[in-house]
């Protein structure tokens, strides 16, 4: 290996995180299990926000959000130009349409100015993305949303554990959602979170994100008498 190559990322990983994986592996609990509870308490209680719904990837956390909001073929959402080809790949996964609108010069935020002229009566959602762990102004989104009865949900992965306005990202919008890839400031090799207030979000996306089961593979195996 050249000693002077620059990698694309170089996580650190302390023994204590290597003992947790050993554990877990000799555990048997290779998915959903206690650790996957407990990360969900821990990071909700870090964040603030009422629920945290935890998924393999940022995608998915996203793919679930926009399945609860109601997005249909045809319907239109709002992303910026500067995001990973995520944030509008799940737009189209319902035969939507991602409306890329143009960033700020000075942020590489998403435009308040082209987020308005892009809305149109096909318009349903927003996905403002903290591009570099900076935050959106999510006061003028928030008023935009409302204006034309949007929903909105944030593209964090890029921003644990910004603030806005001394508010803690995940704390602000509908809905939230975090990666924890490789790359990111929390790692878990893979990973997403979805972070919501909405009780009725919060029940959909964790029913959706188990083919429909609504008892977690902890709950079905660690309690006595049927589940189903």
């Amino acid at each position: 290996m050249n000693p002077d190559f620059l990698l694309f990322h170089k996580p650190f990983i302390s023994e204590e995180e290597v003992n947790e994986i050993v554990d877990t592996v000799r555990s048997g609990w290779l998915s959903m299990g206690p650790k996957t509870i407990r990360f969900e308490e821990e990071f909700n209680k870090y964040i603030g926000s009422k629920y945290a719904i935890a998924v393999n990837s940022w995608t998915a956390a996203g793919h679930l959000t926009l399945e609860a909001f109601g997005i249909e073929k045809g319907d239109e959402v709002i992303v910026p130009t500067m995001t990973f080809p995520a944030t509008a790949e799940i737009v189209c996964y319902f035969g939507a349409k991602p409306v890329i609108v143009d960033v700020e010069e000075s942020t590489l935020n998403i435009s308040l100015e082209e987020i308005e002229k892009a809305i149109t009566p096909k318009t349903k959602a927003i996905i403002p993305v903290h591009y570099g762990g900076q935050p959106c102004d999510m006061d003028e989104i928030h008023d935009l949303a409302k204006k034309y009865n949007l929903r909105v949900f944030e593209d964090a992965a890029h921003s644990l554990p910004a603030t806005y306005k001394g508010k803690k990202i995940g704390t602000i919008s509908e809905v939230t959602c975090f990666s924890f890839y490789a790359t990111k400031t929390l790692s878990t090799g893979e990973g997403g979170m979805i972070n919501t207030n909405n009780a009725e979000i919060a029940e959909r996306v964790k029913i959706m994100r188990l083919h429909g089961i609504n008892r977690d593979a902890w709950k079905r195996y660690s309690e006595s008498g049927s589940w189903y």
